[in-house]
Formats: structure tokens, sequence, C-alpha cells
């Protein structure tokens, strides 16, 4: 079965629990790289390619990925957030949402540059291998960010909720 709707289907469990689940889509942590508030977004139902999604699924991944994406430059040191949508690993079509931090920018690695600047495709891949979770699991720090996440996830959520609530009372 394929990973992505393991974890929908509850039969998988990513590092912290899920993030974010509706009818539409999924939003959890990576399940193998130490990298805090490295996220994926998929949608729930089972599609290859992202011209597979329909209107509704296109519209909620999108609001998942701008909520997520604001929410994650306010952790410490993220400057910049990259989406990626590579699909190599499993065909279900998926998100890489991967917050870039000042640590991650090591001016002395030759390997994450390209004719003299950072190159993000690089950064991504060499990160995301020196980081994979192996025999330590998962660091403390992920669930830190996870718990943060939520809970400003959950805000942004209900924030059009409590102002349409707030302006049905006027």
């Amino acid at each position: 079965m394929c990973i992505t709707c393991s974890i929908a289907e509850g039969k998988e469990t990513p590092p912290g629990g899920l993030i974010y689940k509706n009818d539409r889509i999924i939003i959890h942590h990576c399940l193998d790289v130490n990298i805090p508030g490295y996220l994926i977004i998929s949608p729930i139902r089972h599609v290859t390619q992202y011209q597979e999604l329909v209107d509704a699924e296109l519209m909620a991944m999108t609001k998942g990925m701008k909520n997520t994406v604001s929410i994650l430059y306010r952790l410490p040191d993220v400057e910049k957030v990259y989406i990626l949508s590579l699909g190599e690993e499993t065909s279900h079509l998926h998100f890489h949402i991967f917050p870039r931090y000042r640590w991650l920018t090591d001016t002395s690695n030759d390997a994450l540059f390209s004719e003299g600047k950072l190159d993000g495709a690089k950064l991504f891949s060499y990160y995301r291998n020196k980081n994979k979770t192996g025999e330590l699991g998962v660091i403390p720090e992920i669930n830190k960010a996870i718990t943060f996440i939520k809970s400003q996830l959950s805000y942004c959520i209900l924030a059009p909720l409590w102002f349409i609530l707030g302006r049905m009372d006027v």
C-alpha cells in the first residue's frame, strides 16, 4: 500500500502524529528526516499527477501550503522555505515543505553551491540525506516544532470562523 494512503488511513503514524487532516488534504512531518518543520502535504485521494487534482483539492493544498509556510517563517532561524514536488520514492502526489535554517547554509560546503551561488536543490538533497533519522530516531526538536506548527495552524484554520461569527453578532 502507498505510504501516504497508509498515513491518511491511520495505519502509519508520522513523528508527532498528524499535523492536519480534513476531507481533502493531509499534512504531517517528514517520516525519516530530522529537520524540524520539514513537512509533507498531500491530497487524501490517491493521485499521482498534479493535473489530476480537482479544484477543491487544489484550493485546499494551496491554502495548506500558504498557512504552513507562513508558520514555518515564525520558527527561529528560518531564512527561506522551499516547496518541492518530486515523487520519486512514492507515486502519491505530495509536496515537500522544507524550511531552510541559517545553520543549513554552510558557506564552506562546496556541495551546496553552483557557480558560487547557494543551490536550493543541492541543499535540500544534501541535508535530506545527511539528516536521515536512522538509528537515532526522531530528535526532540521535531516534536517541539510540530507542537508549535499544530497550535499555529489551528489558529489559521479557525481565525476565519471567528471572524464570521463575530460579524454575525453585529
